[in-house]
């Protein structure tokens, strides 16, 4: 892993452990994280593969919801969108 500093690339290093429960980073890390699977489901609803549910008739698509290291997500129930939501995880974490 290698950090980058002001634009400067500082010597890589390898991660030797995690974080510990309770840490205030923990929540940024969270959100870093999370940003590249809302990316992926963003990309599977705009393309109309993920099927999110309507909080009303005429009003917004609702395809996930998070609250601090909590994830919740929406989407008609079906076998098909059971794929989709397994190609989005696979993706995630290969990224």
């Amino acid at each position: 892993m290698q950090v980058i500093w002001n634009g400067e690339a500082l010597q890589s290093f390898k991660p030797s452990r995690g974080i510990r429960q309770g840490d205030p980073l923990s929540m940024y890390i969270f959100v870093l994280c999370m940003e590249r699977l809302f990316h992926l489901i963003d990309i599977a609803v705009n393309h109309k593969l993920w099927k999110p549910i309507k909080v009303s008739k005429k009003g917004p698509s609702l395809a996930y919801l998070t609250f601090a290291d909590d994830l919740i997500l929406f989407l008609e129930v079906s076998m098909d969108q059971v794929e989709i939501i397994q190609t989005c995880f696979d993706l995630f974490c290969k990224s």
